[in-house]
């Protein structure tokens, strides 16, 4: 107690504190360090493993005696005891005829062909992105019994369980990807950076495969971290990192982080004019400049992807650009340009996509605003035809019936029934989609509306909502900041 009191004396609370504390930071960075040593361990033993080790840990794994496995490659118990001893070395026939025996015919032993492996691993990952499902099944069939080698290669196998599981997602067996991904946490705890990141990365980007951007974007964020780390193995995986985030970012409508990502995911995936995958990243881009005013350099972008799309003859890349043409248009009140546009994406789309459907609603919409109301209606009618499959579209369509309404009737007290559709329904269902510009886009209506019919109160009440989702958009009040 007297050294206590004499700190207290002294006036040094903070010498005091820090040395109480000091233990406990000790203690803490000490368990950091047993886990993080942990991991290295377990990855120097399994590298610095002698074949012989190896062969020794898959035969006790299997419970297997010396006896059975020496019959089983044609040596005598005694050869095989003076091997197991380090004395010998296993031959290249002996290894052979083990594989054979084991199950284990065309996975890795030897420290080279481990180093191969993991080429092929990655190799295997790049067709599935090709979408070379073929050639993808035929190496999941080879590398069938992986679990064989867990005793002595467990990071590998975690490597191809990782990659099996970017195939389900690339193929659409969600189901099958979900329940690969169901890991206990202390699996999870205990793989290196590298197969961290591999299922951070496949948590993220099934979600995403899922519309469920919100909670992909916290996996795909904490890979983001690993990856800052360590680029040292993930530099392949950059570019489809950053695309996800920026697909992500896109949806929950947060543009200056989307242009971001957008842009990473573009500079570290090699340049290509026939690259759908820089095509998809530039055009993920213009959108996100024209909701943040940058409308030349949308402009720009736009004129770079239509070349780039008529250089490929893919006429739904070709509908894409006139969609985004459209869309810029649309959001520089260039409404006559904008319908022509849409006209000739819907040409070039497939029928009941997303892209045709928001094409024939943008279309509609500029209709609205050229106040040509019953050619509008016409052409609605025959929207809200063709999306009987689909809800989401039914919502989006029956919304702009009441927008259509709302815009033909503006200086009328009787549209309090379209009125209270678009605050209690058609808003709060945008939002919860997070298509925030289409809300902001029906409050604007009905500011307008309030503005005519002189309700000064009510359209400041969507002028401060219109203010809240801005906010949210652009002033850091979104996610990701």
């Amino acid at each position: 107690m007297c050294k206590y009191a004499k700190l207290w004396k002294n006036n040094s609370k903070r010498v005091y504190v820090q040395r109480l504390l000091m233990p406990c930071c000790v203690f803490l960075l000490w368990i950091n360090g047993v886990k993080s040593m942990s991991q290295m361990s377990r990855k120097n033993e399994s590298q610095n493993l002698t074949v012989t080790e190896k062969v020794i840990m898959i035969r006790k794994k299997n419970k297997v005696p010396q006896i059975a496995l020496a019959e089983a490659i044609n040596i005598g118990k005694d050869r095989i005891s003076r091997i197991e001893r380090g004395e010998e070395e296993y031959t290249e026939k002996h290894l052979k005829a083990i594989k054979e025996y084991f199950m284990i015919v065309g996975l890795p032993i030897t420290d080279q062909e481990c180093i191969a492996f993991r080429e092929r691993l990655y190799y295997w990952r790049d067709l599935i992105r090709a979408k070379k499902f073929d050639e993808a099944n035929v190496i999941r069939k080879e590398v069938a019994n992986i679990d064989r080698i867990a005793p002595y290669a467990l990071e590998l196998v975690w490597l191809c369980k990782m990659i099996e599981m970017q195939l389900c997602i690339a193929e659409g067996d969600y189901k099958s990807a979900s329940a690969k991904l169901e890991i206990p946490q202390k699996s999870i705890d205990e793989m290196n950076i590298e197969n961290t990141f591999h299922y951070l990365y496949n948590k993220g980007v099934l979600c995403v495969h899922q519309d469920k951007y919100e909670e992909g974007l916290d996996y795909l964020l904490r890979a983001y971290e690993l990856m800052e780390d360590d680029e040292s193995f993930m530099s392949r995986d950059n570019g489809y990192l950053y695309y996800y985030m920026a697909m992500s970012y896109s949806y929950l409508e947060l543009p200056y982080q989307a242009i971001v990502f957008w842009q990473k995911a573009r500079q570290a995936h090699p340049s290509n004019i026939t690259s759908g995958f820089t095509l998809n990243a530039d055009r993920g881009n213009i959108p996100e400049y024209i909701k943040t005013n940058q409308i030349k350099a949308a402009e720009k972008l736009l004129n770079k992807c239509q070349i780039k799309a008529e250089s490929i003859r893919d006429d739904e890349h070709i509908g894409m650009t006139f969609f985004y043409y459209g869309y810029l248009h649309r959001n520089t009140k260039r409404w006559v340009s904008a319908i022509e546009y849409f006209e000739k994406a819907m040409d070039l789309l497939p029928e009941g996509t997303d892209r045709y459907y928001s094409s024939h609603y943008h279309k509609v919409h500029c209709i609205i605003k050229t106040r040509a109301f019953s050619k509008a209606r016409q052409c609605l009618d025959q929207a809200i035809s063709l999306c009987n499959a689909s809800d989401v579209w039914k919502s989006y369509f029956e919304a702009l019936e009441h927008y259509l309404k709302i815009s033909n009737y503006m200086t009328s007290f009787k549209n309090d029934e379209s009125i209270e559709y678009i605050l209690n329904i058609a808003i709060p269902y945008f939002i919860k989609m997070h298509d925030y510009f289409t809300a902001i886009d029906y409050y604007s209506l009905l500011e307008t509306h309030y503005e005519k019919i002189e309700s000064k109160m009510k359209s400041l009440l969507m002028t401060k909502a219109i203010h809240g989702i801005y906010k949210r958009c652009f002033t850091g009040d979104g996610r990701g900041n």
